[in-house]
């Protein structure tokens, strides 16, 4: 869209010279419309209601939304749970620092060199 330039005096002066006059306006306009107004047909008004699955889908939503939280939420273990993963543990930590196994869990690649 061309924008008219703020500084055309010529411009400017031609639209005050031949601007036209606003007609008068009716006396009984207003009226003049309530009356077109009045005698319009009304359209009966429409009851909008929410489809029918909105409510149970929202429902639907909800108890998926819990269901899956629960889900997520590992269950707290007892404890004597806990005192037989905690000897598991330290069983398994002592066997891998001891020791006793690693002769057996490492080759040795210079008996092979003297045979």
């Amino acid at each position: 869209m061309t924008q008219i330039p703020n500084d055309d005096r010529d411009l400017i002066n031609f639209l005050y010279q031949h601007c036209p006059d606003v007609p008068p306006a009716s006396p009984d306009l207003e009226q003049q419309i309530l009356q077109q107004v009045k005698a319009w047909p009304q359209a009966p008004l429409r009851h909008y209601s929410r489809p029918r699955f909105v409510l149970p889908a929202l429902a639907a939503g909800l108890v998926a939304a819990i269901v899956g939280y629960r889900a997520f939420i590992p269950a707290q273990p007892s404890p004597a749970e806990l005192a037989t993963l905690e000897g598991f543990i330290e069983s398994n930590w002592q066997s891998t620092v001891s020791n006793e196994h690693l002769e057996s869990d490492v080759w040795h690649f210079t008996d092979l060199d003297t045979e």
